[in-house]
């Protein structure tokens, strides 16, 4: 350092000068290329980056405000994809013949005011595990009632796929064709199970109260001895009603108005044993634009309902109650399943419908109820009912069935939470907890004691459905014009359910302690006299 100190004042002022010129120079350069270059070349990549978000952003934002919209689109999908599927998978296990598919549609057509032509059976071919029945459908009509024909199709809940339309003419009067797919399950068959136990089918409506026939066919229960139990629900009331009139199934789940109208029309029914007491689930209900508030508004309006049968009777009882009769309203025959379809379509004002479409049509704010389950005390029973041409043979079938129902029902009992996961979640009706609970505070199932009340004790002429019958009976008679009186001895055939519930076991227990009782009399009159 000394000698660089001593080296620097031996120059001249000048060339210190220019020396010291070039050392801030070196040195500014070195700041330069070490400090500010890099600090100018990240600004400049800030910058940049910041423009680039700026850019992402602008692109980006529309897409964020519409994905709200997509997801709820992506939940309303999926929900189909499941309630599609539980369809499918529940409700219609098993093909369904070409009458069904022709009635299905030309009750559609029917109601919207299309005229079919012809409808001519295509190949029915197989698409994956489903099995798909084509028709070819011809019809005419106007372009409004075309259009609700198709919506009706579409929506149906039996699975139907409308495809290849064509339309020619003017709205008001068109002709047209169209190609309308049914899709099913094909009924399963278990190749190992026996014969010799017997086989039956049985298609139940899809209401809460029938569902311990799901909860024991989930379970294996239904199965005894080598017996075959297909048990399936169909959404469809009439077509159960129409398959029974032409023997393509064993049996169903109704109650004493149901069976008088089926007895009416000539079906051999034998009931083989009491189910649950419950109190109608039908609900009046009106469209969400409809300026209907109360029963009493009702006066001079239609009125679309399933006649001669439950909703009917319903509809009769909630008039009565405002100091109304049937003659007040106009009565036009639908559905259950096709009101709360017609309700969604604004096709219709007012029609009584049932569970689970109730909820569907209030959920939705599609219509809402004036009348419902809790302002009648209309209390029924239901039952198992089985052709007579169906019994021969299939008696261990029949039992396997009764003790399956009334082995769900225990498990039910035992199992509430599980019961009711299983019916909230994998159930054919797919509705919620809440209303799963509001439906089963009306069903009051059978306990063994108190189905022996009506299978065990006395002849079937004072049987405990005498009160039943009676009421129903009037009805007809008094309200649509049928002189019906049912004979309890010859439709009531408690053989099987005696047999399950063992009232000869039940008798001999009443016989001994009748013995006992009259042995304790005697005794104790021997004892006073003495």
């Amino acid at each position: 350092m000394n000698a660089l100190l001593t080296a620097w004042n031996k120059l001249a002022p000048q060339d210190r000068r220019a020396l010291s010129l070039c050392l801030v120079f070196l040195l500014s350069v070195g700041l330069y290329m070490g400090v500010l270059a890099p600090l100018g070349d990240m600004y400049e990549a800030t910058v940049q980056e910041q423009a680039g978000l700026k850019n992402r952003i602008q692109l980006n934002t529309p897409k964020a405000m519409v994905l709200p919209d997509r997801e709820a689109k992506l939940r309303q999908v999926k929900d189909e994809y499941a309630s599609l599927k539980r369809q499918l998978d529940l409700i219609d296990r098993g093909d369904w013949a070409s009458s069904d598919i022709y009635n299905e549609i030309r009750d559609f057509a029917s109601i919207t005011g299309v005229i079919i032509k012809e409808i001519r059976p295509m190949t029915s071919k197989k698409e994956g595990f489903l099995q798909s029945q084509p028709m070819e459908v011809t019809f005419s009509g106007a372009f409004t009632a075309i259009e609700k024909f198709i919506y009706y199709l579409e929506t149906s809940p039996q699975v139907f796929v409308v495809s290849e339309i064509t339309l020619t003419g003017e709205s008001g009067a068109m002709q047209g064709g169209l190609v309308v797919s049914k899709y099913s399950i094909p009924a399963r068959v278990d190749s190992k199970m026996q014969e010799q136990g017997g086989r039956l089918i049985l298609s139940v409506p899809p209401w809460i109260g029938f569902a311990p026939f799901e909860i024991a066919r989930h379970n294996g229960w239904l199965h005894a001895n080598g017996t075959r139990i297909e048990c399936y629900f169909s959404e469809h009331e009439k077509t159960n009603f129409d398959k029974l009139y032409a023997g393509e199934i064993d049996g169903t789940a109704t109650h004493a108005l149901e069976l008088i109208q089926l007895l009416t029309k000539g079906v051999d029914l034998r009931i083989v044993a009491p189910l649950a007491r419950f109190r109608a689930g039908d609900a009046l209900m009106v469209a969400g634009s409809s300026p209907v508030k109360s029963v009493k508004e009702l006066r001079g309006k239609t009125v679309f309902l399933q006649t001669g049968g439950a909703a009917h009777y319903f509809l009769y009882e909630v008039l009565k109650k405002n100091g109304m009769s049937l003659s007040d309203v106009k009565v036009s025959d639908m559905s259950r399943e096709m009101v709360s379809q017609s309700l969604q379509a604004g096709l219709i004002e007012v029609g009584v419908t049932f569970e689970p479409y109730v909820s569907r049509l209030q959920r939705l704010r599609i219509a809402r109820p004036v009348a419902g389950p809790d302002d009648l005390d209309n209390w029924t029973l239901q039952f198992l009912v089985l052709r007579k041409d169906s019994l021969a043979g299939n008696g261990d079938a029949v039992e396997a069935l009764i003790k399956g129902f009334s082995r769900a029902v225990r498990w039910w009992r035992k199992n509430p939470d599980q019961a009711m996961a299983f019916l909230t979640e994998d159930n054919p009706q797919g509705v919620s907890r809440q209303t799963v609970e509001e439906v089963m505070k009306s069903v009051r199932f059978l306990d063994p004691d108190e189905g022996q009340e009506y299978f065990c004790n006395g002849p079937e002429s004072r049987n405990k459905t005498d009160e039943y019958f009676k009421k129903y009976e009037g009805f007809f008679k008094q309200e649509l014009g049928y002189d019906v009186v049912v004979p309890k001895d010859d439709i009531l055939d408690w053989r099987y359910a005696r047999k399950v519930f063992n009232c000869s076991a039940q008798a001999n227990a009443t016989h001994i302690n009748s013995k006992h009782m009259n042995a304790t009399h005697m005794n104790s009159t021997h004892g006073a006299g003495e």
